[in-house]
């Protein structure tokens, strides 16, 4: 099967069952949020999203096992939906992780065919609005679950509004200490070590 265009989401979006603003949403998908485009109709992109859920735990997706980055809020009527794909147990902890998949459709308008911008945005606003009161952290000096904890806490100071608050959050969890060198291959979604 030939591999599908990877896309990255400049905004959080709802994940619809047909290519309309009228259906069901079948979950919220996360700013920078990776997805596979298989189809574009009428100003929408049909997708595949995956992501990882704690075993009995499937409304919410994140984006490896073990680390607090949000993908997406699977609506609750439409958990049934979602295909296992894979399994993984962590060593460390027992817990069970679940690969899921679940596909949509999102506007076309909030897809981009490259992460970089995104990044660029979100450097952007971390370096100008998380340096008002104290000096600048550096991303890699926490863990992704650290950052969430922080971004919880120091993100409503800001003043930004949410959707800036999660893109910042996004971007510091994905170039956190312990996930910096477990990037999602943005091909292939396959988690790999660096240099490779």
């Amino acid at each position: 099967m030939a591999l599908a265009d990877p896309l990255f989401l400049s905004s959080s979006a709802a994940l619809s069952a047909a290519p309309s603003g009228q259906s069901s949403t079948l979950a919220t998908v996360s700013v920078a949020a990776r997805v596979e485009r298989l189809e574009t109709l009428d100003g929408f992109h049909r997708v595949a999203l995956e992501g990882w859920a704690r075993a009995g735990a499937s409304r919410v997706l994140f984006a490896l096992p073990g680390k607090r980055i949000l993908v997406a809020s699977i609506a609750k009527d439409q958990v049934d939906t979602l295909e296992q794909t894979g399994e993984l147990v962590d060593a460390d902890t027992g817990i069970t992780w679940n690969r899921m998949r679940i596909e949509g459709w999102i506007p076309e308008a909030v897809a981009e065919p490259q992460i970089d911008p995104i990044w660029s945005a979100a450097w952007t606003l971390f370096a100008e609005r998380c340096t008002a009161c104290h000096q600048r952290r550096v991303p890699d000096h926490y863990t992704a679950n650290q950052w969430r904890s922080l971004i919880k806490v120091m993100g409503p100071r800001t003043g930004l509004p949410e959707e800036e608050q999660m893109l910042i959050l996004a971007f510091l969890q994905h170039h956190a200490s312990d996930t910096i060198v477990l990037r999602p291959n943005t091909r292939t979604g396959a988690v790999i070590a660096p240099g490779r």
